[in-house]
């Protein structure tokens, strides 16, 4: 549905390798450094997902996953609509390019007024993902040969 009413996607440059993106998806410890209190996280096609903080909760499934290219799972938020996200980790010079899609699942009826929420709050979730990932990647010393 590009182009839709139901569907955004926010993208993020991050200094990090798209391992460490992949790994912010899928793993409990990588949702709870940049997004969430608690995370229950089984990264497997069929396997499910749940993440709480300040009184909100999400659940999901994980739909299809590409280690250290993509990750693509259901949401359904409290008080929001269900989606289905998508993330394309590409990687580039000095890191990953990150494209991050919701995509509206069911009746379009209301998701007008709730583009903009999603927008807002999964802009500013991945900009303290890139925050995280790339303050770790700054402290992690490099090996040369």
């Amino acid at each position: 549905m590009p182009g839709s009413p139901q569907e955004i996607t926010l993208t993020q440059t991050i200094a990090a390798p798209p391992s460490e993106v992949y790994a912010a998806f899928t793993r409990d410890a990588g949702w709870l450094e940049w997004c969430c209190e608690k995370a229950e996280i089984d990264a497997r096609v069929g396997g499910k997902l749940h993440i709480y903080t300040e009184g909100y909760n999400a659940y999901g499934e994980f739909r299809a996953l590409e280690r250290d290219r993509m990750v693509e799972f259901t949401w359904d938020g409290d008080g929001e609509p269900p989606t289905l996200i998508r993330v394309r980790l590409d990687h580039m010079e000095g890191g990953t390019h990150l494209s991050f899609t919701v995509v509206g699942m069911g009746s379009q009826e209301g998701w007008e007024g709730i583009v903009e929420f999603l927008g807002y709050t999964w802009g500013h979730a991945l900009d303290n993902l890139r925050a995280v990932l790339e303050a770790r990647s700054r402290s992690t010393p490099t090996s040369r040969t």
